[in-house]
């Protein structure tokens, strides 16, 4: 694959009326933007930029919902040689502060909301020398990213005007900082570099294909399915609280557009999968569902499979914003007893390893690909603990547990920083997790420990699918199934929770510190 401008512009070319980028409304209707529309729009934001006085080297904050403006502004930023910074701006008010001072960005471009967030809490207070507001004008900001025309019915207003073709992709280095979501502390800002971003594209390409129509359940796919050549569906979903987006938003567009491939958290992926069992609905179109973002459980998967063909195939992804993605495995073919989730092998070009492994194979999961981060920004002693130069580039200690069995597939077993450890043994969250989740009665479960590490009481969360008699039975045959598990002897306690907190970006990882702490006070509660 040539380098993303080059692609960008190829594809201009090759289809220029062809539909690059379908923008979802909120009552699940969408408005078209043709490559040659998207391009000349990502050259529109670069002129902007230049004009703004964004210069090479420049990090710039970018935080915008709205998928146009993602795409344009990530895409303009990248052909200035401007770095654009992406973080969640729902995170708690501490860490987003650290994230913004580590970073010291020099441009912050977003949404009005953004702005007012921005001067009302003081991100990034001292740093930003520039500012430039997409969509609304806000009092105050002059500087406006421009806004594709259209006229009623989603087509744009006439063909774009003749721009140059985007500069070429300045020298290798660095080029994007992404931040973690923040499930294990305070987020990482992880270091893409323009050989970084092609390898991600190209690793992606081997999951998605090439051509189609592409629907991204959330906004970092946005910014890879064109440039890959798919006609990418980018639904309104709310990107706050991604499980609380009416299904509606999801299930039109992906139908009007025909949608062969679709991408999404397993909480937007079981939005999708209600919706379509409570209507007796199957998504005929679809080929391929790829879930991203926390283990797919074998649950959602079944639910995913009766509302499509037989044939369609439901993959579940494995990666990190480190280094995505890593490998990914049909879900008819991950089933199998015993400890863990199998991810699948690695993708072409990925490599994989395991690093300490105990007796029983399980060790911490190492990558080493062109799609890994070489770096953490402004994160040295992090950096030096889990990057290592090899002769096949830079391997990544991902801080999760794992094993790769013979025919070459990993298990997953959980975060490091999540194992439970006792004064006579160590659990990690899939030794439980795993086969937990499968019974009748429990949406999903979650192994947490209590206390100081060394003397912790290990507490497995249930969740449960439904209020009501049956709730007793579902703790019961979570209690039974633990009696017969050697390391189920080691749970000390079983408490049902009323709903998990997760990540924002994906609502699918679960906040174990939050649980911890919520275990440890029930567990104080006099009974």
């Amino acid at each position: 694959m040539a380098d993303l401008h080059a692609r960008l512009e190829q594809l201009a070319a090759d289809r220029p009326h062809d539909t690059a980028l379908v923008l979802g409304r909120r009552d699940g209707s969408g408005r078209a933007i043709t490559f040659a529309r998207l391009v000349a729009g990502c050259r529109e934001a670069a002129d902007a930029f230049e004009r703004a006085g964004v210069r090479r080297g420049h990090k710039a904050v970018t935080m915008t919902g709205d998928p146009y403006h993602l795409f344009t502004t990530v895409h303009g930023l990248l052909a200035v040689g401007a770095v654009p910074v992406l973080v969640d701006p729902g995170l708690p008010r501490a860490d987003l502060r650290q994230c913004l001072d580590e970073v010291a960005p020099e441009v912050f471009v977003g949404q009005p909301l953004a702005h007012l967030g921005r001067t009302a809490l003081g991100w990034a207070r001292g740093h930003v020398r520039t500012a430039v507001v997409t969509g609304a004008a806000v009092p105050g900001l002059r500087r406006r990213l421009p806004v594709p025309g259209a006229r009623r019915g989603g087509a744009p207003a006439g063909p774009p005007p003749v721009r140059d073709p985007l500069p070429p992709a300045p020298d290798d280095g660095l080029a994007l900082i992404a931040f973690t979501s923040g499930s294990t502390g305070v987020p990482k800002g992880a270091e893409y570099h323009h050989s970084t971003l092609l390898g991600q594209a190209e690793t992606l390409a081997r999951l998605v294909g090439t051509d189609g129509t592409l629907l991204a359940g959330f906004l970092p796919v946005v910014l890879l399915g064109p440039v890959l050549g798919h006609t990418t569906v980018a639904p309104a979903v709310n990107h706050r609280a991604p499980a609380r987006t009416p299904s509606a938003r999801l299930v039109r567009p992906l139908l009007e557009n025909r949608t062969e491939v679709v991408v999404g958290s397993p909480a937007v992926l079981g939005l999708l999968a209600e919706h379509c069992a409570r209507r007796r609905l199957v998504l005929s179109c679809v080929d391929r569902v790829i879930s991203f973002g926390a283990p797919l459980r074998a649950g959602l998967a079944d639910a995913l499979h009766a509302v499509l063909r037989p044939d369609a195939e439901v993959l579940s992804a494995y990666g990190a914003t480190e280094c995505l993605p890593v490998s990914a495995v049909s879900t008819t073919d991950a089933r199998a007893p015993g400890a863990g989730t199998c991810v699948g092998r690695p993708l072409d070009g990925v490599a994989a390893r395991i690093l300490d492994a105990g007796p029983d194979g399980v060790g911490e999961i190492a990558v080493t690909g062109a799609n890994v981060s070489p770096a953490y920004h402004a994160r040295p002693e992090i950096t030096a603990a889990t990057k290592t130069a090899t002769d096949r580039g830079v391997q990544h200690r991902t801080g999760d547990m794992g094993l790769i069995d013979g025919e070459g597939r990993i298990w997953f077993h959980g975060r490091r920083s999540h194992r439970v450890i006792g004064t006579d043994y160590v659990l990690t969250t899939e030794d439980v997790e795993a086969a937990a989740d499968t019974l009748p009665g429990v949406r999903r479960t979650a192994l947490v420990g209590v206390g100081a590490p060394g003397r912790q009481r290990a507490v497995l969360c249930v969740e449960l699918t439904a209020r009501g008699p049956g709730r007793g039975a579902a703790v019961a045959a979570v209690r039974e199934l633990l009696d017969r598990r050697p390391e189920g002897r080691h749970v000390a306690a079983v408490l049902v929770h009323p709903g998990f907190p997760t990540d924002i970006r994906h609502n699918s990882k679960i906040n174990r510190d939050r649980l911890a702490d919520w275990a440890t006070r029930r567990l104080r509660r006099p009974r």
